[in-house]
């Protein structure tokens, strides 16, 4: 996601703030944990697939483009397996304050390679293949202790 769609799209829950985060279900922008919260209160569904000229009119091919489903993820990606590793809004919170989490962010360099990884046809294999470098793996494992259920 640019930045400049961020910056100027609002918040779908609470109209007030920059929509940074996008529900990974339904795709609602939202702003915060507490958006995210209350937008979960409600029934919310995927879209329906249609062919991609339907897609064009309804302005949704700009906002999914890039965006894999667990279908995307390869063959050796499972959805229950995959399901159980989902996060939870209070992970989301525990990452909102995750400051070691937004310092690596900070790195063009390691922005790069998240974006190369949401581009990739097969982004599971990406990261593992990035995982081999060392400033990727401190991102990862910033991402899992911020996230750890111990803490």
């Amino acid at each position: 996601m640019s930045a400049n769609s961020s910056s100027t799209e609002l918040c779908a829950v609470c109209s007030s703030a920059a929509a940074k985060y996008k529900c990974s279900n339904c795709y609602i922008r939202y702003c915060s944990v507490k958006c995210f919260k209350d937008h979960k209160t409600e029934i919310c569904t995927a879209p329906k697939k249609a062919s991609s000229s339907a897609a064009d009119s309804s302005g949704l091919a700009g906002e999914t483009k890039g965006v894999h489903t667990t279908n995307d993820l390869g063959p050796d990606i499972d959805e229950e397996e995959e399901a159980k590793h989902r996060l939870t809004a209070q992970d989301l919170a525990k990452l909102d304050s995750a400051q070691d989490v937004k310092r690596l962010l900070m790195d063009p360099g390691i922005r790069a390679m998240v974006n190369d990884v949401c581009k990739d046809q097969n982004p599971a294999e990406a990261i593992r293949a990035l995982r081999q470098r060392s400033d990727f793996e401190e991102l990862v494992q910033a991402l899992i202790n911020a996230t750890d259920s111990s803490t």
